[in-house]
């Protein structure tokens, strides 16, 4: 059997720069660590043992956009972590879910059981939110205006942390 070759048209000149710089930038963010990637948010990990459940970064482009995380710790670590991140409102937190309130959003009705995050971040957290239970919602930023969104799962002496964040230099 002879082999043959497949003939096309020559690309234009063009072409091959288009595809190098439509390349680099997706390419541009593939490889950080968790660290880098945390230490581009200005996020700290609390300072004790933690033992990360989940973990993903919006690498699309670096700076990354997003980063959403699970993890476990001892709950006084988390409470410590917390102040130091400047919540005020650790023992009486301003949000929580189920959230307590019904509105509007257009013709949509938010209700107070609906999820603290998008479907697919509770998908990836496997987060399934017990409604006879009260969880706490905290926020706050880092030094470069990033911004945080944490939910406590309290189990007794550990706490599961699902964090989710937003660089703000993105």
């Amino acid at each position: 059997m002879r082999k043959g070759r497949i003939q096309g048209r020559k690309l234009p000149a063009g072409a091959a720069l288009v595809s190098l710089l439509v390349a680099v930038p997706l390419l541009g963010g593939c490889g950080h660590s968790r660290q880098e990637v945390l230490d581009e948010m200005r996020l700290k990990m609390p300072d004790c043992p933690v033992k990360i459940r989940s973990y993903k970064a919006d690498e699309f482009w670096w700076p990354p956009g997003t980063v959403e995380m699970s993890y476990t710790v001892p709950k006084k670590c988390m409470d410590a972590y917390l102040v130091a991140q400047g919540v005020d409102d650790l023992g009486e937190p301003n949000l929580k879910w189920p959230s307590g309130w019904t509105g509007f959003n257009g013709d949509h009705e938010i209700k107070p059981t609906d999820p603290p995050f998008m479907p697919d971040t509770m998908k990836r957290f496997k987060l399934r939110l017990n409604p006879s239970r009260t969880y706490p919602i905290y926020t706050f930023a880092t030094a470069n205006w990033s911004q945080f969104k944490v939910l406590l799962d309290e189990h007794g002496e550990t706490t599961t942390a699902y964090l989710t964040g937003m660089n703000g230099r993105s």
